[in-house]
């Protein structure tokens, strides 16, 4: 039997790296930090414009949606991290807050302490170690579409990171000197002397380990079969698929989903509902002008956007692409840019299963894009704002036509059409171990898992509703944040 730690984070990815840097900073807490993928240092991981390709590879568990009705029955590659930083090792890099009200919804949902005002003091502090800034100079071509979207009448926004989204402007990146500055690479590589943080890679948990309704440690697959590494406390941070996962695998789930797998009943928990994702699609554009690879495949500029009066916040992001991209290859030599126009707060919401009880059996990966046709309307209300962003008087010295979709694509019926063909997964999944206070939450705002002593989940999955931007600042705070909470 391993050594025991005080606390045990499994997944060292973007919650969980920021967790164990808080924990570990106790020198009387025994902290231990497993990852089931191994080293993020190779030149893909830390080279931007090289994320994609990582995806598809042995970094990435390669997860896969069901098909979706709402997509003509496509099925959806999730790229999710399996190395240490976890997704944030080979995602855009992109890092945005949020909306103030995006966090005040959660506590008014039953995450009490998790306002506005709480989480933006842990963003904070975590900055002055992440340091996320803006790509400086910026490239001709993000600079016109930015301007574009002020000439369509959307203010200029000089600080997404406010707490109020709405306008056009420059986003922060989690890129640092021109490399990526992953979870990893911020959090935990400076503290990795600690005498009370033990990194585990290529350590594969496959479920908690519980005595009665307390957590004692964790599962982890080895050499010579199945090894307990026992815990005080249990701390799942390995994001809105696999802490599901874990949760089913140890008896903690929808009793007739287990039931019907033959996996013993813990407790009868909500865990792999929620599921919640934002969807993009590209529009792209002929340009007539070279365009520069500085910051290439990076996102530098992005605008917010509320499809109605009545929306709380902004539930449309634009992000501007100096590629063509999320569309179908041309493969005829162009150059071309995009305006990737994507929907932030949809209703629809999917759920994570399993299909067997066996821990290496495939994931259930149901998302729902469109099951509630308001998404769908949000979307067209995008691509026309996008559109609108595209044939402003600032782009004019760039733009020879829409090359994608074309301008055939009008109606919204048209839209909806090629919408349903060709659009995309923005990869954020989140909500499938929702926090709150009643029947339908898995955690509560202290983050421990209903019913079971010893056991909390920390990462995106717990997110009670969607943030209106991407979601990786989010997921980072939440490791912060708990810990905080965590004493």
């Amino acid at each position: 039997m391993a050594a025991g730690y005080d606390v045990i984070i499994v997944g060292a990815g973007s919650a969980g790296c920021a967790l164990a840097h808080r924990l570990s900073a106790d020198p009387a807490r025994r902290v231990c930090l497993i990852e089931a993928g191994g080293s993020d240092d190779r030149e893909a991981i830390r080279v931007p414009h090289q994320y994609f390709s990582l995806w598809g590879t042995d970094v990435d568990w390669q997860y896969v949606s069901i098909p979706q009705p709402g997509t003509v029955g496509r099925t959806h590659a999730m790229p999710r991290g399996k190395v240490l930083g976890g997704t944030s090792s080979l995602n855009g890099m992109v890092y945005l807050r949020g909306a103030a009200t995006d966090y005040d919804r959660w506590e008014r949902l039953g995450a009490k302490g998790w306002n506005w005002a709480t989480i933006r003091r842990s963003f904070e502090a975590m900055e002055e170690v992440l340091k996320p800034s803006t790509l400086s100079p910026h490239n001709a071509i993000s600079e016109a579409m930015v301007e574009a979207a002020v000439q369509t009448g959307l203010p200029r926004n000089p600080d997404f990171d406010s707490g109020t989204l709405d306008g056009a402007g420059w986003n922060r990146s989690t890129i640092h000197q021109g490399e990526r500055m992953n979870a990893h690479r911020a959090f935990v590589d400076p503290i990795r002397h600690r005498p009370n943080l033990t990194v585990l890679t290529d350590t594969h948990v496959t479920r908690v380990h519980l005595d009665g309704q307390r957590a004692t440690g964790v599962v982890v697959r080895g050499s010579g079969g199945e090894e307990l590494i026992p815990a005080g406390e249990v701390v799942l941070s390995a994001g809105a698929f696999d802490s599901p996962r874990l949760l089913m695998h140890s008896g903690i789930g929808p009793r007739q989903h287990l039931e019907d797998l033959g996996i013993p009943v813990v407790a009868d928990l909500p865990v792999g509902d929620n599921l919640t994702d934002h969807l993009l699609i590209g529009i792209v554009y002929t340009s007539r002008l070279p365009i520069s690879t500085l910051n290439a495949y990076a996102t530098e500029g992005c605008a917010f956007a509320r499809s109605s009066a009545e929306a709380e916040e902004c539930d449309i992001e634009i992000s501007f692409a100096k590629e063509p991209h999320f569309a179908p290859e041309a493969n005829d030599g162009k150059t071309r840019y995009t305006i990737i126009p994507g929907i932030t707060n949809p209703r629809s919401r999917g759920t994570v299963r399993l299909t067997a009880a066996d821990p290496d059996a495939p994931l259930l990966i149901d998302p729902a894009y469109f099951r509630d046709p308001v998404d769908m309307e949000v979307m067209i209300k995008a691509v026309r704002l996008s559109r609108a962003i595209g044939a402003q008087a600032a782009l004019d010295p760039w733009r020879v036509d829409e090359h994608f979709p074309g301008t055939a694509t009008e109606s919204d019926e048209a839209i909806a059409a090629y919408v349903a063909k060709d659009v995309s997964t923005w990869f954020h999944p989140m909500g499938t171990c929702k926090m709150g206070q009643g029947s339908d939450a898995v955690v509560g705002p202290d983050l421990r898992v209903r019913g079971i002593a010893g056991l909390r989940v920390a990462d995106g999955s717990i997110m009670p509703d969607n943030v209106s931007v991407n979601t990786n600042a989010a997921c980072m705070v939440i490791g912060w944040h708990a810990g905080e909470i965590i004493t």
